[in-house]
This record gives C-alpha cells, structure tokens and sequence, in this order.
C-alpha cells in the first residue's frame, strides 16, 4: 500500500514567528520543506540495499500537495507502507506466497523456473496450517531441491524507512531558521 504523510506547519510557521518572521506565503516554505522530508525518505530507502527493491520505493517519493498550512509527501510505492509499519501479507491472485529459500530462486518467480523447462512440484510438510509445503524440482540423483516455501500468510516486520515525527519536524525548524537568517518574508 503507497504511504502518504501529511505534514502541519502550525509548529514550525510559529517557530519562525518566534524568530521575528511572518511569511506572506508559506507555500514556498512548505514546498522546500516537504522537498527535504522527500530527499532524507529516498536516501533512507536507497540506503537498505538490496537488488532493485529499495531503489523503486525510492523512486517512488514525492512531494504531491502543497498548501497555505500542509504539505504531503507520498510513497506511491505498493509495499512502502508495508515495509514502514510491517504486518500480515496474503496472496491475493494464488492459493499461496512463495518465499524463496534457496539462492537459485531469489528474485525470481516460480513460472520462471518452469518456462526454463524445470518441472516443479509441492512437497507437502503436514499440519502446520500457515505452511503449505515446499515447492522445487527433482535432482537427477532423485532428491529434492527446494526452491520456495510455500505459505499462506506472513506477518512482516516493520522496517521503518520514513524520517521520524521529531525528525520531520527538526527539517521544518532548520528550514524556518534558514528562511529568518535569509530575512525571507
């Protein structure tokens, strides 16, 4: 699910009152502002590493709204709010997720194994009823290699990538301390 966060200027529009500054217009403040919150999320994220993942949540931040007392800022990303907050994920066009436990499948997805001319198959692994089995090929010595556990839901845990509330709001004060040196009015 993309994540949206709406950011109030009412505590950092009085901070640059308390400095001895009103502004006019602060749409241009909210604007720079909102544009810093982006630019530390997309760091963040790009910062995790990993093959293309990250990158595309990234790639998928921006400043969407501007307003005379808000500016919000959007991950359109469809895991961006997963990953920032964590909880339960099932399938949604499969009996089934497919998780990858072997380096082979790692970034790729079953279909592929299969259009490559590998017949693959479920082993079943009994009661548990979050796991359905194990789904990989036959060996040429007739052992099993598993490739993908195969679950009906997992609980993911939050990997927050977001600024923090405190941090969000210390941009906005550096901000408004930067516009009152300028003398911005």
């Amino acid at each position: 699910m993309a994540y949206e966060l709406d950011i109030k200027a009412e505590a950092v529009l009085a901070h640059l009152a308390h400095l001895g500054v009103t502004l006019a217009d602060a749409t241009p403040l909210l604007t720079v502002w909102g544009q810093r919150v982006a630019k530390q999320a997309r760091e963040t994220a790009r910062g995790r590493g990993g093959r293309r993942f990250w990158n595309d949540v990234a790639r998928s931040v921006q400043v969407r709204e501007v307003g005379p007392e808000t500016v919000q800022v959007k991950a359109a990303h469809i895991a961006a709010a997963q990953k920032e907050f964590g909880g339960e994920i099932r399938p949604v066009n499969a009996k089934a997720l497919t998780i990858p436990v072997s380096e082979e499948a790692r970034g790729k997805r079953a279909s592929e194994f299969e259009s490559g001319g590998r017949k693959l198959f479920v082993l079943n692994l009994g009661k548990d009823t979050d796991t359905v089995g194990l789904l990989g090929y036959a060996e040429r010595d007739g052992s099993f290699h598993a490739l993908f556990v195969l679950r009906a839901r997992v609980v993911q845990k939050a990997e927050p990538w977001w600024p923090t509330g405190a941090e969000i709001l210390e941009m906005g004060y550096a901000e408004a301390e930067r516009w009152a040196a300028k003398g911005v009015a």
